[in-house]
């Protein structure tokens, strides 16, 4: 089984020490947990506050440049900028992020990404390697404004409109963009089983468009930015990040939404753990991936 390691950069942990964080994992017990303290606080207010910023360009935007020249603006300020704020939690040293499988998925066209969803920065991971990329999104984080000027720029949708949005997929599978869903709905909860239990909007996309379903897998160290943990809670880093691409999926003849979700859910669970401090690969899938895509930094 794939496990995380993560060693101290100063040696062997005291044992006392180990008890002591043990019983308080987020306690910043030294001068360097106060400078990756202050480096996780700074790193999360250009996450939101370049996001809050787009939302108050994003009308003007929209009016100077129109409907289709905003969105292809958009699309290359997500992805631009999604590659930019992952090289910047690198630099600081607060995560290592391993993609294997990076330039596969930078060729797919009209295709359905369905990733396990550990972490809130799961869609930057992705979104910046994803060509032609619409993120269905829950509704409340579009009326984020944090979230909603860049997403609607983009041209992202929300996942509760019903017919509606089952035709919008439609839409965009077939102009060729390929749709970032996670079945999930939600971040995975801290005591689920591997993932939560998926949804059927995306099977039922798949069902009725023809789409492929591309797995995509996220192996990750620590419970940062999870589900039920606050937003400013201290992290261990650096937290460790490892993206592989998985089998691709179609819909069989006659197999309705609900299996196909149940089909991919049972795929899931079989090769992710819950390692209980982390979400891991409990075997090598990278033969999965096809033609054995190399890492990619």
């Amino acid at each position: 089984m794939h496990t995380f390691k993560i060693e101290s950069q100063h040696g062997a942990e005291h044992p006392e020490s180990a008890a002591a964080r043990a019983q308080n994992p987020d306690r910043i017990g030294s001068a360097r947990d106060f400078w990756n303290y202050l480096l996780q606080l700074v790193s999360l207010g250009i996450f939101f506050g370049l996001g809050f910023a787009l939302t108050l360009a994003a009308p003007g935007l929209r009016f100077l440049l129109g409907k289709r020249r905003s969105r292809a603006l958009g699309a290359v300020i997500m992805q631009r900028g999604f590659l930019l704020y992952s090289w910047w939690l690198r630099t600081a040293g607060l995560f290592r992020i391993t993609f294997a499988g990076a330039e596969d998925l930078s060729r797919l066209r009209g295709t359905i990404v369905a990733p396990n969803h550990p972490g809130l920065l799961d869609a930057v991971f992705l979104l910046g390697h994803l060509p032609r990329a619409v993120c269905v999104m829950r509704a409340s984080l579009m009326r984020n404004p944090s979230f909603s000027g860049a997403a609607q720029l983009a041209g992202f949708i929300t996942n509760d409109r019903g017919p509606g949005l089952i035709r919008q997929c439609r839409e965009k599978l077939s102009a060729g963009d390929n749709l970032l869903i996670f079945p999930e709905g939600t971040r995975t909860r801290q005591y689920a089983n591997g993932v939560n239990s998926f949804k059927h909007g995306f099977a039922l996309a798949a069902v009725l468009t023809g789409a492929p379903i591309q797995t995509v897998f996220i192996e990750r160290s620590g419970r940062y930015l999870g589900k039920e943990i606050k937003l400013l809670t201290a992290a261990k880093v650096p937290i460790e990040i490892r993206i592989v691409l998985g089998k691709t999926f179609r819909a069989a003849p006659g197999e309705s939404a609900k299996d196909l979700s149940q089909r991919l859910e049972a795929y899931f669970r079989a090769q992710l753990v819950n390692t209980g401090s982390g979400i891991a690969l409990a075997r090598e899938t990278t033969s999965l991936a096809g033609s054995g895509p190399s890492p990619s930094r």
